[in-house]
């Protein structure tokens, strides 16, 4: 294998040279830089990952802070981010953290504490930045990655204090619920929001969407917001309470595609028709929305995640390669626009 020394001598320059250009800093010019790039690549060197960490404080590795990776939104998101940072060297550390597991005071705080704490997780991993999706955040909590010196980047609702990417999802709440109100439906029912995160989270923001929908419509809820996960699992679970109880609404908004599938599948196998007898909508715009004919909210989610890592990687980039980072005095908040995607499952009452 290859050594600094060799690449050095290779290009005429020094050994402290071949590192100040592998590590991107200022100080190199910029045709010595892509010299020794060139030649290091032809050698096959690899910089130790230890040595380099020691030189310039950098681990060169982002922490990836999730409650979930088996769900459609999260494993987007893990992917992209993780194949948009390794692009431009940087290894991604997951941690997983369920959404009940919380160090701020509340109603949560009662539970136990079944998993080390997000503080715990990354003062145990050195890594240079942060992503934190759709994970409720208390104040201490965001003070804590402040402490911590480093920077983080928020994909979900704002977060005051961290530079935030997500969607409008009191929006989403309002698209799903005007369709169904514009298609002749009066009797709605809302479905989504686990007891543990309805009081934070996108799940509330849609909800209260829904409620105002209706609310300037001059109607009402057909039932109270069913409390339950987002999932194609939960989706069953409450389609088949939904058929115990009987005809309660016309029209279903379910906060996420998962949710809606299950309900449908379970609706149909009790005899009951979407969309003649009930209407369904989802959010998120799954892969399996179009191949199951779901009209639904969709939301780009690639690409929050593909800005969250572009906002990573200019942050960390060489003092003189890139924007300086989180010193400006007002942090970034984009939200990027949902759209309704109609197909069959929803139609006016008893079409």
């Amino acid at each position: 294998m290859a050594s600094i020394e060799d690449v050095a001598r290779e290009t005429g320059v020094s050994t402290a040279t071949v590192s100040r250009a592998l590590r991107g800093l200022s100080s190199v010019a910029e045709p010595t830089r892509a010299r020794v790039q060139r030649v290091a690549k032809q050698l096959g060197y690899v910089p130790s990952a230890a040595a380099t960490s020691l030189a310039t404080g950098r681990t060169r590795a982002v922490g990836l802070v999730t409650p979930h990776v088996s769900r459609w939104f999260f494993a987007v998101c893990i992917e992209t981010v993780e194949a948009a940072m390794r692009s431009h060297g940087y290894d991604v550390l997951l941690i997983i953290l369920p959404p009940g597991q919380r160090t701020e005071p509340g109603p949560l705080a009662a539970l136990p504490p079944d998993r080390p704490r997000l503080e715990s997780e990354l003062l145990r991993k050195r890594v240079d930045a942060t992503v934190i999706l759709s994970l409720r955040l208390g104040d201490d909590e965001v003070a804590m990655l402040h402490g911590l010196g480093r920077t983080a980047v928020y994909l979900g609702p704002p977060v005051p204090g961290l530079r935030t990417v997500g969607v409008d999802d009191v929006e989403v709440g309002r698209l799903a619920t005007r369709h169904l109100v514009e298609l002749g439906h009066r009797r709605l029912r809302f479905l989504g929001g686990s007891a543990d995160e309805r009081d934070w989270a996108p799940q509330l923001r849609r909800y209260l969407g829904f409620r105002g929908t209706l609310t300037r419509a001059g109607l009402s809820e057909a039932a109270p917001m069913v409390d339950c996960d987002l999932t194609v699992e939960e989706g069953r679970r409450i389609g088949r309470r939904l058929v115990a109880e009987g005809g309660i609404a016309t029209g279903l908004v379910c906060c996420s595609d998962e949710l809606a599938l299950g309900v449908i599948h379970e609706l149909r196998a009790a005899g009951v028709r979407v969309p003649q007898d009930v209407s369904v909508i989802g959010v998120d715009d799954h892969p399996f929305a179009e191949l199951s004919g779901l009209t639904t909210v969709a939301q780009p989610v690639a690409e929050q995640a593909e800005i969250a890592a572009r906002w990573l990687v200019e942050v960390l980039a060489p003092p003189g390669r890139g924007p300086a980072a989180d010193g400006a005095a007002v942090l970034p908040v984009e939200q990027l626009p949902v759209s309704l995607v109609r197909r069959g499952t929803t139609a006016s009452p008893g079409t």
